[in-house]
């Protein structure tokens, strides 16, 4: 809480500024006197008071608030480990939890604290309560490993993941509505056509499948390794990140799929011949120049946001013909298909990269559901 008082009519006013009680209860309050040339004055000098004394907090090395120790974990963690298009994405949630907390130290945060910002974030209509539960931890978390809090004192630990409605299942084409848009996607040019193809057939993310290079496919053995994902960045643009080791995987498509790519990739070898010194190509992270699979006649990859713009497109030309999906609902449409053929979840899970199995049982429970239907229905016999 900021105030001022007047002093001298239209020319000195006092500052307060309320910070958290002290840890014994008492107040804790920060004033300063200033001469201003009326109240309209004074209220911007007190606005730049309480911004100061708050930038100023990083001087309390113990016991930070919490914008200067946001301002830490940015510098000392999330910059170095987490990829720019996640941090990109926390910023937003991080916008809103350095408001809510801006006068409260990390060590005064308790979990009705959080609760009560929970509460307020659902009140003004914000969604992303789930980012902002995980920033929350991620941020509390370091505290604990960097000995701001004890651990016994993280309030996160005693904070539920907000709860928020979700759809029961996620949409996804039948084998007969498949049918249908295969018969509608060969009206659409090659490339998008491929593209719509490795979603579905791999069970491939919109990033993953324009990352895809040719040292990462084995066109002999039908294999692709799906061990980058492109992301168009605000602040680096076009980033190519690299999956850690254990979390590539390797995912095999139908032979007649992988020589209908063949023939593409040919035809981009010869694209990239032609061009000449016109082709500009693309680096990886680490500057290695990389053959991208899908990119337009310079060798530079197509933004994922173009993908999703095609297929909006492509479903409206449709709209009559078929029922409206995400392009992300291929990859569910992939998973849904192969479990009602009898594949093992433990197969899916690995062909689609979720690190806990529980993921893929929690997405695709409509169609565990159908099968319990049809253990049951074997005592049927009995009766």
């Amino acid at each position: 809480m900021a105030s001022f008082v007047e002093l001298v009519p239209n020319k000195k006013y006092k500052l307060f500024v309320e910070l958290e009680s002290n840890p014994d209860g008492s107040r804790n309050r920060r004033t300063k006197v200033v001469k201003a040339n009326g109240k309209r004055e004074a209220r911007k000098l007190l606005s730049k008071f309480e911004q100061e004394i708050i930038e100023n907090s990083h001087l309390s090395i113990d016991n930070p608030f919490m914008p200067a120790f946001i301002d830490r974990w940015r510098k000392n963690y999330a910059q170095t480990e987490l990829d720019v298009a996640t941090l990109e994405s926390y910023n937003i949630s991080l916008k809103q939890i350095e408001r809510y907390f801006k006068k409260k130290k990390i060590k005064a945060i308790k979990p009705l604290h959080i609760i009560e910002f929970y509460t307020s974030e659902r009140n003004a209509g914000r969604g992303s309560l789930e980012t902002k539960h995980k920033v929350l931890q991620s941020l509390f978390k370091h505290a604990v490993i960097w000995k701001y809090i004890d651990k016994e004192d993280n309030p996160m630990e005693d904070v539920a993941k907000p709860k928020t409605k979700r759809k029961q299942h996620k949409d996804f084409y039948n084998k007969h509505e498949l049918k249908i848009l295969f018969e509608m996607l060969g009206e659409q040019p090659e490339h998008q056509q491929l593209i719509a193809k490795c979603a579905l057939y791999g069970g491939l993310r919109r990033g993953e499948v324009l990352g895809i290079a040719d040292d990462a496919i084995d066109f002999e053995s039908n294999k692709i390794t799906v061990m980058r994902s492109l992301q168009c960045t605000k602040s680096k643009g076009f980033v190519l990140k690299e999956t850690k080791g254990r979390d590539s995987r390797i995912v095999i498509f139908p032979d007649k799929f992988m020589q209908e790519l063949y023939r593409y990739y040919k035809r981009r070898l010869q694209i990239k011949k032609d061009m000449g010194k016109l082709w500009t190509g693309f680096l990886d992270q680490n500057q290695k120049d990389i053959f991208l699979l899908f990119g337009n006649e310079y060798g530079n990859p197509f933004r994922p946001d173009s993908v999703s713009q095609f297929w909006d497109r492509f479903m409206n030309r449709n709209k009559d013909k078929i029922k409206r999906i995400r392009f992300h609902d291929l990859r569910h449409s992939s998973a849904s298909l192969i479990l009602s053929e009898g594949v093992n979840m433990k197969i899916v899970q690995k062909r689609l990269g979720h690190k806990d199995i529980r993921t893929t049982l929690n997405m695709y429970s409509h169609i565990t559901t159908e099968d319990e239907q049809k253990a049951s229905d074997v005592f049927n016999d009995f009766f």
